[in-house]
């Protein structure tokens, strides 16, 4: 038998660490741009990252429904170019001094809805591209799909500590470029054949939404998923409410309101997120060479019991430099969760349904992430940020007590699989 024809990976990575370094970049310089050049209250900063996550939990799993129809290499490409459109946009608006309110959210909004179709279209094409289409190879691949994120992500807001000298503007404008770059990557792939879902009778709506109840029933049937998607809502609620709203603020709260140099913040922030991604790429690394892993579902509720411990932490008033560490050790478990809760996923996922059932995992993912950046944008505005911080914590760390009391993630053994 004539050995299969590249699928091109490497050009895979490529777009999605391009992809998670302009992520990183937004990461820093999206909280910038409302706290500290529109100098917007609490409240609105939460309304504002709500608005960047609110239309991927809208429409993930119609992003999903989509990834299981249109070749997934089509939609991540098209996603890359859009995108190349936004940053131009934005950068313009930063550099003509025209910035306003309802023009970052027309932003957040439009990059919301690119990452609807793109999350779901890319995951379910890292399958396609992997280097080999066994369990194994497909695990392999999601080790190096996570550490191109997290070292993408580290570049990207390593790139925004420069803001006092590229400017935010241009800094803007650089990303365009790099997102055209990924663009052509994404066309240049080779994918294996996937499975096309049939066309189907009936009106496009009805169908749809037939097809994405089957995914979300799929997702629940499974004794593996089901728990998996819980944590994953849960972590959209208590950590990335609090990473994109309680922790800029508390991390803007070390320098004085008449701060002469404001980019400073801006580069405070950068190093600070850096603490959690170096942290998340050291734990991928880890987990790319310790290879096989027997009991990931104990592995994955430890790192989330990590998460939470380290919240309530944060609501201690220390000096910066602590700050940064308690990051860096939330970082190490949050690489560990992000890497096995998808690779549980794809693991244990149907190929016929695997598009609708990651998009149903993002969307319990990503879901939370609105829910929460509103909750504590008006919580943060009450009692502060230090003290907000203590409820996503504790609620983390009352869920991992649930799910491991209540599902059988803990009995999870790689060497005697629970049929899902």
């Amino acid at each position: 038998m004539p050995p299969a024809p590249p699928t091109r990976f490497p050009a895979y990575l490529f777009a999605h660490g391009a992809w998670f370094l302009a992520f990183g970049v937004q990461l820093v310089l999206f909280p910038y741009l409302v706290r500290v050049v529109l100098q917007e209250d609490e409240i609105r900063f939460g309304l504002a990252q709500m608005c960047l996550q609110l239309p991927t939990t809208l429409l993930i799993l119609v992003g999903g429904f989509t990834a299981d129809r249109i070749p997934p290499r089509r939609i991540v490409a098209i996603a890359c170019a859009i995108s190349v459109l936004t940053f131009t946009a934005l950068g313009l608006m930063v550099m003509s001094g025209r910035l306003t309110y309802g023009l970052v959210i027309v932003y957040a909004l439009s990059v919301g809805t690119i990452g609807a179709f793109a999350i779901p279209a890319r995951d379910s094409l890292l399958s396609l591209v992997a280097p080999g289409d066994d369990a194994r190879s497909v695990h392999r691949a999601v080790n190096f799909a996570s550490l191109a994120q997290f070292g993408a992500q580290i570049l990207g807001m390593a790139y925004a500590t420069l803001a006092p000298f590229v400017g935010v503007g241009r800094m803007l404008l650089s990303l365009a470029g790099l997102m055209a770059a990924a663009s052509v990557a994404a066309v240049s792939l080779r994918p294996r054949p996937a499975h096309v879902a049939e066309r189907g009778d009936g009106h496009l709506v009805a169908r749809m939404a037939a097809d994405i109840a089957g995914g979300v029933r799929a997702a629940f049937a499974s004794p593996i998923i089901a728990p998996t998607v819980v944590c994953a809502l849960f972590v959209g609620i208590c950590f990335m409410g609090s990473f994109f709203v309680l922790l800029p603020l508390i991390v803007q709260s070390y320098f004085p309101p008449g701060d002469p140099d404001p980019t400073h913040i801006a580069t405070a922030l950068a190093a600070f997120s850096l603490c959690f991604w170096i942290g998340s790429l050291i734990s991928a690394l880890t987990l790319t060479r310790i290879g096989h892993l027997r009991r990931k579902g104990l592995v994955y509720m430890a790192a989330l019991t990590t998460g939470g411990l380290v919240l309530i932490g944060c609501s201690i008033k220390m000096p910066f430099p602590a700050l940064c560490v308690l990051n860096f050790v939330w970082g190490l478990g949050g690489g560990v969760a992000m890497t096995l809760g998808r690779g549980l996923v794809q693991q244990y996922a149907p190929a016929v349904s695997r598009g609708r059932i990651l998009s149903v995992f993002t969307l319990g993912l990503m879901g939370g992430g609105p829910l929460g950046a509103l909750a504590y944008g008006f919580l943060a505005k009450a009692v502060g940020p230090h003290t907000a911080i203590l409820v996503p914590g504790l609620l983390m760390l009352g869920l991992v007590s649930a799910v491991f009391t209540f599902s059988p993630l803990r009995h999870l053994d790689e060497d005697a699989p629970v049929d899902a």
